[in-house]
């Protein structure tokens, strides 16, 4: 076998197969390579080194993370600045430390506590621009009233999705479950300033597999233009609610 000298230790040894023969372990491989990466280090912090913001002295590359070269330096600094002895005064609340404030939009009062126990900047009454567009854009008709539009099949079969979340807890959950899908997303309303009443109207709605659909995310399967023309054949078709063919309902379900 090849024998060698370790660059580091200066130890004889013998060369293992795929090795560079320059070092007899690892260790000492570390170490030669850390001492020239440390020289190179230096070298390069002399060339704009820290300096001291009292006497503008430069402070060693060790002491490189320090705003000042000695003790007696930053003394001088922070002596000369104005502070506040003792501790500053708390306002104590006579009860309770959550107040009720008054909604300047709504008239409806609001604690100022959140439930993890944050404090709250505004009222929760207020919503943005995009917030109520998305909850203006929600369906809000039941799918049993139209058996024909909608493959109610896939509800028998499936069942409807519910969250699996911690709100759920204790009550039944179906993660494979089917949802009602925007053919035309919401997301894409919003950004092409389409009217809510557009999307949430029943002709951009599908019942689709519930993972298909996060699946699919923003994606839209029709144009606005082939959009309006199905809106305008339901509308020919249902147009007569009060006649019975579409009885009023303000369940939600599907």
């Amino acid at each position: 076998m090849k024998t060698s000298i370790c660059q580091h230790c200066s130890k004889l040894f013998n060369i293992t197969f795929g090795s560079y023969g320059k070092f007899c372990s690892l260790s000492c491989g570390t170490t030669f390579r850390n001492k020239i990466n440390l020289k190179n280090a230096e070298a390069k912090y002399k060339i704009n080194p820290v300096k001291c913001k009292c006497c503008r002295t430069e402070i060693d590359y060790k002491k490189r993370k320090n705003k000042y070269c000695s003790i007696s330096c930053a003394s001088k600094i922070t002596n000369s600045i104005s502070r506040k002895r003792g501790p500053t005064a708390v306002e104590k609340l006579p009860y309770s430390k959550i107040k009720f404030i008054l909604c300047a939009h709504t008239n409806q009062y609001y604690s100022n506590k959140n439930t993890d126990g944050s404090l709250r900047r505004c009222s929760p009454y207020i919503k943005t621009i995009k917030e109520q567009y998305y909850s203006a854009s929600r369906f809000k008709f039941n799918v049993y009233h139209y058996p024909e539009e909608f493959n109610l099949s896939l509800i028998d079969q499936h069942g409807w999705y519910t969250c699996p979340g911690l709100k759920r807890k204790g009550h039944p959950k179906n993660v494979l479950g089917v949802s009602r899908d925007h053919i035309i997303s919401v997301s894409y309303g919003f950004t092409n300033n389409i009217q809510s009443s557009i999307i949430s109207h029943p002709a951009n709605c599908r019942i689709m597999i519930h993972s298909d659909n996060k699946i699919k995310h923003n994606k839209c399967d029709l144009t606005v233009d082939q959009l309006l023309e199905r809106i305008d054949i339901w509308n020919k078709k249902y147009t007569e609610r009060r006649n019975g063919l579409e009885p009023l309902t303000s369940n939600l379900e599907g």
